[in-house]
């Protein structure tokens, strides 16, 4: 599991000075809530509460109180809005982006961790005897090059059954580069968007296919397609 731990560890959140958290406290309680909605979407009761007052914006006797008022954050809706604006933002991010994207894997894989590959770090999950790798770059139209490059041969080198890579978007070439690096190596390699991914997300949380469905998707060695997300929602194909 990704989530675990002390708060701010967990969310990497410089949590506010008492003189910082000012306004009245449904204000408060709304900051708090982003602030745990863009990591953290899944809590619930008890984990909700702390993590709500680990954040510094509210006391734990506030979050409790004032928490059934908030019953109309979207919480999920939040989460994806700020990937998509992590996104955006390039490699100072990279280690945030890369843990967001690992909520996302641990939500349709059922675990992930992060570890090293190569010279960076990744995602990776296991599904029974299926393992996969998930590289993310918070970066638009990404290409292939540098440390991504060499992440990939290491990944290549572990064989696993899926090579994941995620970004805002890609170049037209890097379908291509991909396909030449994976050449004759059996490996996968996948293109998804983050608009995508999170797509993957919202569909595999309101219609719960099973978990392989989401790693066939993972492992199917070409850019994923909005066609590929629609299919995961029909109940037909289990």
């Amino acid at each position: 599991m990704i989530w675990f731990g002390n708060l701010a560890k967990v969310l990497r959140l410089p949590l506010p000075q008492p003189a910082l958290a000012v306004g009245d406290e449904n204000t408060r309680m709304e900051q708090a809530l982003r602030a745990v909605a863009s990591h953290a979407p899944q809590l619930e009761g008890e984990e909700l509460v702390d993590a709500l007052a680990g954040t510094g914006w509210v006391d734990r006797a506030t979050a409790a109180r004032l928490l059934p008022c908030f019953r109309h954050f979207d919480r999920d809706r939040w989460f994806a809005e700020s990937l998509r604006s992590l996104s955006l933002k390039g490699p100072t991010v990279a280690e945030e982006f890369r843990n967001r994207v690992g909520r996302v894997v641990e939500d349709l894989t059922g675990n992930a961790r992060v570890e090293e590959v190569g010279p960076e770090e990744a995602v990776r999950f296991t599904l029974g005897d299926r393992e996969g790798i998930v590289l993310a770059y918070p970066a638009v139209q990404l290409t292939i090059g540098g440390n991504a490059a060499k992440a990939i041969e290491a990944a290549v080198e572990e064989m696993p059954d899926a090579l994941v890579i995620v970004a805002r978007n890609f170049q037209d070439n890097t379908v291509a580069q991909l396909r030449a690096m994976l050449d004759r190596t059996e490996v996968p390699g996948t293109l998804v968007t983050v608009n995508l991914l999170l797509g993957l997300r919202a569909t595999a949380l309101r219609y719960q296919p099973p978990r392989e469905r989401v790693v066939d998707l993972f492992s199917l060695g070409r850019p994923l397609r909005t066609q590929d997300v629609a299919k995961l929602g029909n109940r037909d194909d289990d």
